[in-house]
């Protein structure tokens, strides 16, 4: 007769523990985001050169092939960002002030969608748009591009000192139908898709 009261007891105190922890997540209040990036104007626009994928202990694997630069994104490639930061957004979670991107230059089929204001993770920017290939319209797919840094994480840095600052962008296409795809894409089971990761090298602050 003890070991059912036994039970009881431990359920109880489990259903205690479970009920404070859910109250510690759901009652956790939005914060503003905090400033990790310095040195820019705003609004502002800067060119970002990439590097090659590989070169670099800050540029990663993944399970998807690279997208062989059929988007624009290519070693040595120049990408000019149109950016704004907006009003400080909150999250619950820890993440960066960052900039909307307006307007990109250097991709090649692709629309952005623009944005006015970012809070994400440790990114400086963070912008999606839609992929369609000029070579085969029915072609067609989400596009991500983020660029950013894991310094940001730690303490406020600059773009303009990119070569020190461990700088990648991340970039993705997904596609629902990867037959209606050549080239890289059509690969694997729907979705599919291709992506890279570049270290940065350089970041210059341009006119307006």
């Amino acid at each position: 007769m003890k070991i059912p009261r036994l039970l009881r007891t431990l359920a109880h105190a489990g259903a205690l523990v479970f009920g404070a922890f859910w109250l510690v997540a759901t009652s956790a209040e939005a914060v503003p985001a905090r400033d990790c990036f310095t040195g820019l104007t705003n609004p502002t626009r800067i060119a970002v050169v990439l590097g090659t994928p590989g070169s670099d202990p800050a540029a990663g694997g993944s399970a998807y092939p690279s997208c062989a630069g059929i988007d624009g994104l290519a070693p040595g490639a120049t990408l000019t960002f149109s950016l704004t930061q907006g009003p400080r957004p909150k999250k619950t979670a820890d993440t960066c002030w960052g900039y909307g991107t307006t307007a990109l230059e250097g991709t090649t089929d692709v629309q952005i969608q623009s944005e006015q204001s970012v809070a994400a993770y440790y990114f400086l920017t963070d912008v999606g748009g839609t992929y369609t290939s000029s070579a085969a319209s029915t072609c067609t797919g989400s596009w991500r591009l983020r660029l950013g840094s894991f310094a940001a994480l730690d303490h406020p840095i600059s773009p303009l000192d990119a070569s020190n600052g461990g700088w990648i962008v991340e970039r993705s296409i997904i596609v629902g139908d990867p037959q209606t795809c050549m080239g890289p894409i059509k690969t694997g089971e729907p979705p599919a898709g291709c992506d890279d990761t570049f270290p940065v090298v350089s970041i210059t602050q341009l006119a307006p």
